[in-house]
């Protein structure tokens, strides 16, 4: 039996992120009785383990503490796949972060740090992305991509947390937003609060809640503000809010907002539904 490997900067145990929770939700979902599954901090593999593991297959999530020599290695010596939670092909893992901090669109694949990162995708046996908005903008930086090689993947949920979230969708509403009190420059919390007050909307900030009392308190809510700053591959926030039935005050940064499936809190139910068969079927064939 081959066995899955997952590599990733932090697992949900260490950081309980939406890339994190995405990951876990992947992972809990395997089909045991065809591989095994395994995890790995991208700071701890050493070419030893990817050499013993060379007949594996490697499931590579957020790679910034992923050594160079290793992905040289990877390259030619190991079948990989790629989920793409950001956008690593920029130091800053956002193009508009990196222009408001040096002033000038993004140049990082001109470095020959960037050269190893372009040719690491380009290598990848598949790359699934978490959006159609982000796999446009990659596929306009890195013309090493093929069409067949790359797939939207989109956020995943647990079946659980589906069914949670199904239980809490008619849950009566309150008079308040709910802003999400984030220290992560992306989620524009400061540019949510005066989008509320410039529009005499009442709201509350929330922080340092636990995931399902996140979602306890979204369901009881009028809605979710958000607006980030950068692009936002697939925030699962927002879906969360359009499962659970809440207004959605979003912007043009949230790059899932115009695919159909997210029309609807019934349709992003059914979608949301099929994302981690999407992902294993890849790995039946």
């Amino acid at each position: 039996m081959r066995t899955i490997i997952f590599v990733s900067d932090m697992f949900v145990d260490q950081y309980s992120g939406g890339a994190e929770l995405t990951t876990a939700a992947l992972m809990m979902t395997a089909p045991k009785d065809r591989y095994g599954v395994g995890r790995l901090n991208s700071k701890d593999v050493t070419k030893e383990m990817l050499e013993k593991h060379k007949n594996d297959l490697w499931v590579v999530c957020n790679f910034t503490d992923l050594s160079e020599e290793n992905k040289i290695y990877m390259c030619r010596n190991v079948e990989y796949s790629i989920i793409e939670y950001d956008y690593k092909l920029c130091e800053f893992r956002s193009l508009q972060k990196h222009k408001m901090a040096t002033g000038s669109e993004c140049n990082c694949l001109e470095n020959i740090s960037g050269k190893i990162n372009m040719a690491f995708y380009g290598y990848a046996k598949k790359i699934w992305f978490m959006s159609e908005g982000q796999k446009k903008v990659f596929f306009s930086k890195l013309p090493v991509l093929k069409e067949e090689k790359c797939e939207v993947l989109s956020s995943i949920f647990s079946p659980g947390d589906l069914r949670f979230m199904n239980s809490l969708r008619d849950n009566e509403k309150g008079d308040s937003y709910i802003i999400l009190n984030s220290d992560s420059w992306i989620k524009g919390t400061e540019d949510c609060i005066a989008y509320a007050k410039a529009n005499d909307l009442k709201y509350e900030l929330v922080q340092n809640l636990t995931y399902h009392e996140l979602l306890i308190k979204m369901s009881c809510s009028r809605g979710l503000i958000f607006r980030p700053l950068g692009d936002d591959t697939c925030p699962r926030i927002s879906i969360e809010a359009r499962l659970l039935g809440c207004e959605l005050i979003t912007n043009e940064h949230v790059q899932h907002r115009d695919e159909s499936w997210f029309a609807t809190p019934e349709s992003a139910h059914e979608y949301m539904s099929t994302r981690s068969d999407v992902f294993w079927s890849h790995y039946a064939q």
